[in-house]
């Protein structure tokens, strides 16, 4: 029922953002139900998002087509030894943790930044 599928959307959700407490997000849906084309509506509806400037992360194809057709950037999250899946994505990562160090690449923040502001030189870490 769509009930049970968005109160399981939700707990999904809800681990997510526990799981990357220094992601700041500006829309969940926890509304398991709906379509990737509905879900990407509701989205765009909450925030000023634009193609190009807004990362869309799933480990769904109808999810990561949709949002790769409209030009938003993609990350699949695809653990070790899973399957492939049928979308090629701007990045892939193995868990949710490496969707934090895509957030970092897409906003510029790399290690060799952060530690020439202090004054370290990593040797291109």
């Amino acid at each position: 029922t769509d009930e049970e599928a968005n109160e399981a959307a939700g707990k999904r959700m809800d681990d997510l953002q526990t799981q990357l407490a220094q992601v700041n997000f500006d829309v969940v849906v926890k509304e398991g139900h709906l379509s990737p084309s509905d879900v990407l509506r509701k989205i765009l509806a909450k925030v000023d998002a634009e193609a190009g400037s807004t990362l869309v992360v799933s480990d769904r194809d109808d999810y990561l087509r949709e949002a790769k057709d409209r030009g938003f950037y993609t990350c699949r999250i695809r653990p070790m030894n899973a399957p492939r899946g049928n979308v090629t994505t701007s990045y892939t990562v193995a868990d949710v943790k490496g969707v934090e160090e895509v957030c970092n690449e897409l906003n510029g923040i790399s290690f060799n930044t952060v530690f020439a502001g202090v004054g370290i030189n990593h040797g291109g870490v």
